[in-house]
């Protein structure tokens, strides 16, 4: 947080109510980033975004005079950090960001392994997809056969159908789900 945000704000005050307002907020600063960061965060779900906020509070705070005869302090910022959030969330809704904006947010994040994660998530949400578009048959196949991992004859006796329409049914379900994510890679 930078002293130039509380110069702006404060420079019609007298030097010792500037000194006084500067030592409160720094000491809520301290005091309080990490839990109104994760309030924030998990509101607008990217950090930058919450630290953007959390600087934004603080500049709101600055602006408010007799910071020091607050009672409540935990509380009362808290609220200011939400109604900060709150604007956001509003002006966000208002313009909506395209889904090329989301992908790049999400390829800037700060763990380098969020696009390994992001690329796994959405190769489980095409076969999920893929999965719930299949045949009852083929769907029932599949999942007997692959996520329960029973052998095919048991899965041919749980659905009252022979060895060989359970394979054909399996063959199915997984040629369209291969296809589905061949599809979604291009």
């Amino acid at each position: 947080m930078s002293s130039q945000s509380y110069d702006v704000a404060l420079e019609d005050r007298p030097p010792e109510a500037v000194a006084q307002q500067g030592g409160v907020l720094e000491n809520w600063y301290r005091q309080y980033r990490q839990a109104l960061l994760l309030q924030i965060q998990g509101q607008v779900k990217h950090r930058h975004i919450a630290e953007e906020l959390l600087h934004e509070t603080f500049i709101r705070l600055s602006r408010m005079p007799a910071l020091d005869t607050i009672r409540q302090v935990k509380p009362f910022i808290h609220k200011v950090a939400g109604n900060v959030t709150v604007d956001y969330l509003r002006a966000r809704h208002r313009t909506p960001e395209t889904e090329s904006d989301d992908i790049l947010q999400e390829w800037a994040s700060d763990d380098p392994g969020a696009l390994e994660s992001i690329a796994l998530q959405r190769e489980i949400d095409s076969l999920r997809a893929a999965i719930e578009q299949l045949p009852p048959r083929s769907k029932e196949t599949l999942l007997l056969a692959r996520f329960r991992e029973m052998p095919l004859r048991e899965v041919a006796r749980e659905l009252g159908i022979s060895q060989t329409m359970v394979e054909k049914h399996l063959k199915n379900a997984l040629q369209k789900c291969r296809h589905a994510l061949l599809k979604d890679l291009n």
